[in-house]
């Protein structure tokens, strides 16, 4: 059974100490929190769950306000989170990293979100409803680690790219 954290650890903050200074208040420090239960929480990795491991002023309130706060930017913390991993992974023995791009989409049901999206990815594939991203991955060895992603936006909306665009 884990005990409850009621510190963040030493080595968490002087991990995120580099870290973009995208954040307003404590939502920084919420961060780490989120980052430090995502890899030691038992059980399911939901919101709730993760908060019930932490101090009580880390509510599950707390990290869903991070996770939707609408000003920081995430393709700023996903380049510098695998910037910060590549350079402590050791180098590829073949001296080749690999890039493999991949699109998929996440099932939703609120019709509200405008970058949500209906229909067939082909004619092969399943109708769906929800959100279409492109996933860039950089894979060496037995390492493989995502460098960047992007959100699809529907044909109908302005800014518009196809999946190879965003490649």
């Amino acid at each position: 059974m884990l005990i409850a954290f009621t510190y963040l650890p030493g080595f968490v903050t002087m991990v995120f100490r580099g870290m973009p200074t995208v954040w307003r208040g404590r939502h920084r420090l919420l961060f780490c929190w989120l980052i430090c239960m995502q890899a030691v929480s038992p059980g399911r990795k939901t919101l709730a769950e993760m908060a019930r491991w932490t101090p009580a002023t880390i509510t599950a309130w707390r990290l869903g306000r991070v996770l939707k706060a609408a000003y920081w930017h995430v393709h700023l913390l996903v380049s510098w989170l695998a910037q910060a991993l590549v350079a402590t992974l050791p180098a590829p023995a073949n001296g080749i990293v690999y890039l493999c791009g991949d699109g998929s989409h996440a099932d939703k049901r609120g019709t509200k979100n405008p970058a949500a999206q209906k229909g067939r990815i082909s004619k092969h594939h399943p109708w769906f409803f929800g959100l279409r991203f492109v996933l860039l991955m950089a894979a060496w060895d037995s390492y493989r680690l995502p460098v960047g992603f992007r959100l699809m936006l529907p044909k109908c909306h302005a800014g518009y790219r196809s999946e190879n665009a965003l490649f």
